[in-house]
């Protein structure tokens, strides 16, 4: 990964920050409910060529606690090289594994029922988004893909987008696509693709901005991240009906509960210590008490999602060698518990219900 002054690249080649969560029931139309959590996969990154990606279990109710590498002793095989992204979607679990270079559809328990792999044409696959029976995937081909979840055995189709897209969101009947960089040019272009023919509506460019990274929905709102020409890591408020883009808040990690949007912003200049800040838009209060984690002011966050049920906060830090550290937070910040993964680079939470 290509080094930067403030915070590393991967660091935001997170999962969209749009949580997903897997309810008891494959039928997406019908309507919204709230379910117990029964477990949490934790995904961990690992370093690029070694190999070492991990899927771990968090029971948030103290049932079993932990578990690690439940994917290598569910599967008997490891995850792969660099787990990038996953998602919960109906009953199953869908991870990319880009370094690997495959998609796998797992069972609520970690089994792979599934697996596709890209073909040199298609790309590596980044990140994932699901709605109405499908799962999309974004590539470093510049395209996205589009999966029937019934099966992933092939792609149905693929949609041109810009240049080394990373992380996707739905929007209404739209999926955003937040174009980053190739051969260090940044792409200007955020691409909106029409979900109903599955084709590029249109891009929304802006010269001022570029290198996008992260989306995420709020209701009617739209926030991506980009990377600033000097690298420090911006949140932007993109109007997809009017084309439009405009600077919404200085934060390197975002992530929302349905109705919110939080935001968390690490900076760094030596890549040891990290001044970081919890915050939710439009607040200048901190989001958090650290008062018994106080080390979380000073870390490398890494991973950021809420649980959609409880609306606990889940937040991951790395330090790009030792194993990764998961820190909860209920909804009014009230920290509850911390504990180690099982491998470097905690990236993404997949909550099963």
């Amino acid at each position: 990964m290509k080094k930067i002054k403030f915070l590393a690249l991967s660091a935001l080649l997170l999962s969209t920050f749009t949580f997903q969560s897997c309810k008891d029931d494959d039928d997406e139309s019908k309507p919204e409910e709230v379910f117990k959590v029964k477990h949490i996969f934790i995904l961990n990154e690992g370093l690029q060529s070694a190999n070492n990606s991990t899927l771990d279990c968090y029971y948030p109710n103290g049932e079993n606690s932990y578990q690690s590498k439940v994917y290598t002793t569910t599967n008997g095989e490891g995850l792969g090289d660099i787990g990038q992204d996953i998602i919960c979607y109906g009953k199953r679990v869908y991870v990319s594994v880009w370094g690997s270079n495959y998609m796998a559809k797992l069972d609520q328990y970690g089994k792979v029922l599934e697996k596709y792999s890209f073909k040199s044409d298609e790309g590596q696959p980044r990140y994932l988004a699901a709605k109405d029976g499908f799962v999309y995937v974004s590539t470093y081909a510049g395209k996205v893909a589009k999966f029937d979840t019934t099966s992933i055995a092939a792609p149905l189709g693929f949609a041109e987008v810009g240049s080394n897209p990373e992380g996707i969101a739905v929007a209404g009947n739209y999926l955003v696509v937040c174009n980053s960089q190739q051969n260090y040019v940044s792409d200007h272009r955020i691409s909106i693709v029409d979900l109903s023919s599955f084709s590029l509506k249109k891009h929304i460019e802006s010269e001022e901005y570029g290198n996008y990274q992260t989306a995420t929905v709020v209701g009617n709102n739209v926030y991506v991240t980009y990377y600033s020409p000097t690298y420090t890591i911006e949140t932007l408020s993109v109007d997809v009906d009017n084309g439009t883009i405009k600077p919404a808040v200085a934060a390197s990690k975002i992530a929302t509960d349905g109705s919110s949007l939080f935001c968390v912003n690490a900076t760094t200049e030596d890549w040891v210590t990290f001044t970081t800040s919890f915050f939710k838009l439009g607040s200048t209060e901190s989001l958090l008490d650290l008062t018994q984690v106080p080390e979380l002011a000073t870390s490398n966050v890494y991973m950021f999602e809420i649980d959609p049920d409880t609306k606990d906060f889940y937040i991951g830090t790395t330090d790009f060698a030792t194993n990764g550290i998961i820190y909860r937070f209920d909804k009014t910040g009230k920290f509850i518990t911390k504990f180690e993964t099982s491998g470097i680079s905690p990236n993404g939470a997949a909550f099963v219900y």
